[in-house]
């Protein structure tokens, strides 16, 4: 708060049909405007670039068609948190204009305009609650298909000549993770967040072992499974989604009080990793299991969130490559593949507020320039 106490001004438009960003015709600035999450599901508009004196952020938000609403904001930089958390699976958009106001009688004006920022648009994430839901779905798909548990081998991961390559040469064996794609769920709050390695688990039904095609590549990696999988680490439900023939499970494994650990903590459902629905841990006196569900039309992805030593690894004895025939593209697609969202077995319900409402908080004095 500077200079006095905030305002909340609410103003019901009954009579509008449809509201737009001021100034769409204006040049816009390049001036990006990164959008922060927190949990539940509150949100915060940020830039890193820091002026020398205090300007007047004016930030114009739409929540889908639903409302919109314009708050005041005074600082140095641009890091704003809305007052309030947002609706999930929620198309939303920021805009922002920098410049000096006026405060006349009951009018706002705006008489100068320093920045005017191009609009960002974003999907708001799903909370822990949606994740529940998503869970059970996922069970009452499970039961509709024939599935079983078996024990595999080898995590694997099918990747270019030229990815382990590069992987070997120019960063000395270690595979490093990196952001995940918008492969599955847009709402899943790991997209573009979390870093990590995908690695498969799927087999043949007859040979129990990998399948024998890659569609990301000619050349796979094979970790055992016992290797990576082990009960000093956490394991997540991240998603469950559907690529119109196959069912796609997401699961993450991550270090003990790691940056990613806390990250999923906070935001993911946790599984136990001895006992859970779809990859788990099955120790005895002499060895241990790695049990993951195989059934119809159902694949367990594994999101491992830590690099890995190739090098190491191979000394162990632990993993090996392979080469194997590709099919369909030969290679994942930039920013993975959205989910199908007609499946019927992921449809969420969720009510929508018909109604538009302009909130303005100041942070300033009636004058302010």
């Amino acid at each position: 708060m500077k200079n006095g106490k905030d305002v909340d001004i609410p103003i019901r438009l009954n009579e509008v049909k449809s509201l737009q960003f001021p100034l769409k015709n204006t040049k816009e600035a390049i001036f990006p405007i990164q959008v922060d999450h927190r949990p539940v599901s509150r949100y915060t508009f940020y830039n890193k670039t820091k002026f020398t004196f205090d300007k007047i952020w004016i930030i114009f938000f739409k929540q889908s068609r639903d409302q919109f609403h314009v708050f005041i904001h005074v600082g140095q930089k641009l890091d704003f948190t809305l007052p309030f958390d947002l609706p999930v699976a929620t198309v939303c958009g920021v805009k922002i204009i920098v410049g000096c106001i006026l405060f006349e009688s009951k009018t706002i004006r705006l008489s100068t305009i320093e920045i005017n920022t191009k609009t960002t648009n974003f999907k708001t994430y799903f909370t822990k609650a949606e994740y529940e839901t998503l869970y059970n779905k996922t069970i009452e798909f499970i039961k509709t298909r024939k599935s079983h548990f078996r024990s595999i081998e080898y995590f694997y991961r099918n990747k270019s000549e030229q990815y382990f390559a590069s992987v070997t040469v120019d960063h000395s064996g270690i595979m490093k993770p990196y952001k995940k794609d918008h492969n599955g769920d847009p709402c899943s709050v790991i997209n573009g967040r979390l870093d990590g390695l995908f690695f498969s688990t799927a087999v043949d039904f007859q040979t129990s072992q990998p399948f024998k095609y890659s569609p990301f590549g000619p050349l796979r990696l094979h970790v055992t499974a016992s290797f990576l999988f082990i009960p000093n680490l956490n394991l997540y439900f991240a998603d469950f989604y559907c690529h119109y023939k196959v069912h796609y499970v997401t699961v993450i494994l991550t270090r003990k009080d790691s940056f990613a650990d806390n990250f999923c903590k906070e935001r993911l459902k946790e599984l136990d990793i001895h006992y859970n629905p779809f990859v788990y841990l099955k120790t005895s006196k002499t060895s241990n299991n790695i049990m993951v569900l195989h059934g119809c039309g159902l694949r367990i992805e594994v999101l491992y969130t830590e690099a890995l030593n190739i090098h190491e690894i191979i000394r162990k004895e632990q993993e090996h490559f392979k080469r194997v025939p590709v099919i369909g593209r030969g290679e994942s697609r930039p920013n993975g593949i959205p989910k199908n969202k007609n499946c019927k077995n992921l449809q969420h319900t969720r009510s929508t507020t018909l109604f538009f409402l302009i909130h303005i908080y100041t942070y300033i004095n009636r004058r302010s320039c």
